[in-house]
């Protein structure tokens, strides 16, 4: 009786808000990262509060990435998922699913496991490399939630955030085992998988670190989208607040023409421009690229919101990717502070 009130509860909670209904030729739509949560970051768990939620929800959000860590969901490879922290997880994946979202379920570890997680000094050994850390306990963990998760069509799985400075060929195995292993679950739902390089699209088509991943890596379940991260600038990793004139509209070429090629599905996973005119004009030709590419791209998630959350830092003002209203040290969901300038360009677009 009391996880049926609750449930009730959380339902009478998604429905008593008012939903924007999102125009889009996109698959997935447009969305937004929840950056703060269960501890990536913050080294704590937070989460998502309803107000935040409910807000990107009715601003037409339709795509939500939460990002975690492995460390705090399995604490032991090869253990028993956390119950505190699935429990958190679960809530927010069942709110914003509930309320017609998808969600993409992120292991933010870009493919190191830390062996001292929490402690200080950091040992953090490569996913599949290390013998401390094989790709079957990786597996391991994604059978546990793959099981937990896959009933709900709206969940996605992203499997690694952002692997860099790994052995591609090594990484391909490890996918693989992955994927097999999920599919071995039952689980039909959407996969979206990263290059190495820290997702950076071109992996997938050639790259003078080792083999492309496309021919490498296979999904029986023949549900695979490739999730590619990039910025403005001239580092291509958001960490200037300057954009590079013209990158709107050709950053994503050379990796919308392997797709299209490949007939391959593409997700925008990570992006963000800053405060200024001229990213603003970059961002709208973006967006612009997206919606007359929608045979290959299926949808994008801002990088990154608090929505409610703990910043990074406190006070955080270098965190200037938010959008939530207020800034990620004084959001406010109430209506009375203005969207974000970058927000309402985001509204725009498909």
């Amino acid at each position: 009786m009391q996880k049926f009130a609750a449930f009730l509860g959380l339902l009478i909670a998604i429905l008593s808000f008012p939903v924007s209904a999102a125009s889009t030729n996109l698959l997935f739509g447009r969305g937004v990262n929840l950056v703060g949560n269960n501890g990536y970051y913050t080294q704590s768990t937070t989460w998502a509060t309803d107000e935040g939620m409910k807000y990107y929800l009715g601003k037409g959000m339709r795509v939500f990435r939460l990002v975690f860590a492995w460390e705090w969901i399995q604490p032991r490879l090869g253990g028993d998922l956390d119950p505190t922290v699935l429990a958190a997880l679960e809530r927010e994946v069942d709110f914003l699913t509930g309320a017609g979202a998808t969600v993409i379920v992120d292991v933010h570890n870009f493919m190191r496991r830390d062996l001292n997680f929490d402690r200080q000094p950091k040992n953090e050994v490569i996913i599949g490399e290390a013998q401390e850390v094989s790709a079957a306990h990786f597996s391991d963990l994604w059978v546990r939630l793959a099981m937990k998760f896959k009933t709900n069509p709206r969940v996605m799985f992203g499997i690694m955030n952002e692997p860099h400075d790994v052995d591609g060929i090594k990484l391909a195995a490890t996918y693989n085992t992955v994927l097999k292993d999920i599919r071995a679950t039952g689980a039909t739902n959407t996969i979206l998988l990263d290059g190495y390089g820290f997702a950076h699209d071109l992996s997938w088509t050639g790259q003078p670190l080792g083999k492309p991943l496309g021919p490498l890596v296979r999904d029986p379940g023949n549900n695979l989208v490739i999730d590619v991260h990039r910025y403005l600038d001239d580092y291509s990793a958001g960490q200037k607040q300057t954009c590079n004139p013209g990158s709107g509209a050709t950053v994503l070429v050379e990796s919308t023409e392997w797709a299209r090629a490949n007939r391959m599905r593409l997700f925008l996973g990570e992006f963000a421009v800053a405060k200024n005119e001229a990213c603003y004009k970059e961002l709208r030709d973006l967006l612009a690229y997206f919606a007359a590419n929608s045979d290959v791209w299926t949808g994008y998630t801002w990088f990154g919101v608090y929505a409610g959350q703990k910043g990074y830092h406190t006070p955080d003002q270098g965190f200037w990717y938010s959008i939530d209203p207020g800034g990620p040290d004084a959001q406010d969901f109430s209506g009375a502070t203005p969207d974000d300038p970058r927000m309402k360009i985001l509204l725009e677009g498909p």
